[in-house]
């Protein structure tokens, strides 16, 4: 049984939720969703031996829930690529130049907007290119790992030991290594070579000065794209009027997509004209986009922390009417956009989270 699917048989069959596993051993929601949906791949072994105190297991036990999810570490080098995926023609299609002509190629963008998707995506397409292999290694996104522990990460993901081995597989190896989740240009600087065949993708919720690499900043998905991706998400077929208007609550971020997908599945007594009209409430939007281990407002506090200071002090301007300087400070993150009648815009969600703050 594959490790997340034996994860899952373990937690539904001590009869807890997500949320519950998570109180009781300590691990997070997300990252217990995170192997549940084969995203982690290669957990912590503190992480495995918490789950399993969680769990009550037994020695015996144990030790199968360890080695299914080593098992599946081993034979794969990427996590499941969602078959929701839509739209982002362009920045695919520039993702894969820009993996072809670069050695370190960078995707930011707000919290929830599709990096990770749109990097697996383009690794999906690339593999071919790439003979020895793709690795990926998930940093979380949450608090700051600290350097050297983010370089042994890596290396252990390339098959070597030490940091200078996994260096010199770097400089070696056609390989493509993707790293999810960087809030730190420190954690890669030492480890990542000036030349070599591999290529390393890096996804971060805020612009890094990265060198010598190309950055692309993903915003929110058209209305249109939304729509057909909410659709997707249920099964849905033709238009449906309630639907759409749940789908512009979420302002094309495809995490709110998922979080609304999410709760129209599992609350299947509600009417879908309830939901949208709890979404549409004043000051309950981020509350209403959570569901399991998915939660925008979660997904915003995780990115708001990595923010610098005067980054920080331009979100919380946002629950006013934000200055032209607070939006600029944004762009330089990746967390505003050109408007269409010039300037930067203040994204919808960014300034539902700020007056929570």
């Amino acid at each position: 049984m594959p490790g997340g699917s034996a994860l899952r048989a373990l937690r539904i069959g001590a009869g807890l939720t997500i949320d519950e596993l998570a109180a009781r051993s300590g691990v997070s929601s997300r990252t217990i969703g995170g192997i549940e949906r084969g995203r982690i791949r290669r957990p912590h072994e503190r992480t495995l031996g918490a789950l399993a105190a969680g769990l009550e297991l037994g020695p015996g036990s144990g030790d199968r829930l360890r080695a299914a999810v080593g098992a599946e570490a081993a034979g794969a080098g990427l996590p499941r690529v969602t078959p929701f995926f839509t739209g982002r023609e362009e920045e695919l299609a520039w993702l894969v130049a820009a993996a072809g002509s670069s050695r370190l190629v960078q995707v930011t963008g707000l919290p929830g907007i599709g990096k990770t998707a749109l990097v697996l995506q383009a690794a999906a397409r690339l593999a071919g290119d790439f003979p020895h292999g793709v690795r990926f290694v998930d940093l979380g996104g949450g608090r700051p790992l600290p350097a050297p522990a983010v370089a042994r990460q890596v290396a252990q993901a390339l098959g070597g030991r030490t940091v200078e081995q996994g260096r010199d597989l770097l400089e070696r190896r056609r390989v493509l290594l993707i790293v999810d989740g960087m809030t730190d240009p420190a954690q890669v600087s030492g480890l990542l070579p000036t030349r070599g065949p591999a290529v390393t993708m890096v996804t971060s919720a805020r612009r890094l000065p990265l060198p010598d690499g190309r950055c692309r900043v993903l915003t929110a998905l058209p209305d249109a794209t939304g729509e057909r991706t909410l659709h997707r998400m249920l099964g849905a077929t033709g238009p449906d009027r309630v639907l759409t208007g749940l789908a512009r609550h979420c302002h094309g971020l495809p995490l709110a997509l998922r979080a609304v997908a999410n709760r129209v599945l599992t609350r299947r007594r509600w009417p879908v004209d309830r939901i949208a009209h709890r979404l549409a409430q004043p000051g309950r939007l981020l509350d209403e986009l959570a569901a399991g281990d998915l939660s925008v407002g979660a997904a915003f506090h995780r990115g708001y922390r990595s923010l610098p200071a005067t980054a920080r002090l331009a979100v919380r301007a946002l629950a006013q009417e934000p200055p032209p300087a607070a939006l600029a400070e944004l762009a330089a993150c990746g967390w505003s956009w050109p408007g269409p009648r010039g300037g930067y815009e203040a994204y919808p969600m960014l300034r539902a989270f700020a007056a929570t703050l």
